[in-house]
């Protein structure tokens, strides 16, 4: 399952980055960076007795528009630069959502760091360890500080 999680991260990660480039740059490894934080993710929930999460292209759009925003835009939040919002992203993305959630890091240079950061902070690990969400979307822009990161949870109605 890992397996095959990977190949469809660096699959969709790549169609990302270049589909992307005219609006943001992503870093040069940007694949490794997104299979360690889904990953991460996932070991994070199997050590809390909750079933790993798929990785969803959908859900990696809406990220790569939030990420890509906040690089062109130069901020970082959850509001995007036209008032959008995680649930909004989604949607415009197409996937009907019925439980949506959003992790964002900016500036640090390692996934591990980031999870790690996101497991000591009450919202982050509730939104990564929510019992409802099923799928994942992630993003990783070149920002003025450092890599911004985007990380989607959702679950279809």
């Amino acid at each position: 399952m890992l397996r095959s999680l990977i190949v469809a991260l660096l699959l969709v990660v790549t169609a990302q980055t270049a589909a992307a480039s005219n609006a943001c740059a992503t870093p040069a490894n940007v694949n490794q960076m997104a299979s360690q934080i889904a990953a991460g993710v996932n070991a994070s929930r199997k050590a809390n007795g909750l079933k790993p999460l798929k990785y969803n292209q959908t859900l990696s759009k809406a990220a790569m528009a939030h990420a890509c925003d906040m690089s062109v835009h130069n901020f970082f939040g959850h509001t995007g630069s036209n008032g959008s919002r995680s649930q909004g992203r989604v949607r415009a993305a197409g996937y009907k959502d019925c439980t949506v959630a959003e992790n964002l890091a900016w500036g640090y240079p390692k996934a591990g760091q980031i999870i790690g950061g996101w497991m000591q902070s009450a919202g982050h690990r509730s939104n990564m360890l929510h019992p409802r969400v099923t799928e994942m979307g992630i993003a990783i822009t070149k920002g003025s500080k450092g890599p911004n990161w985007v990380l989607v949870l959702a679950r279809r109605c």
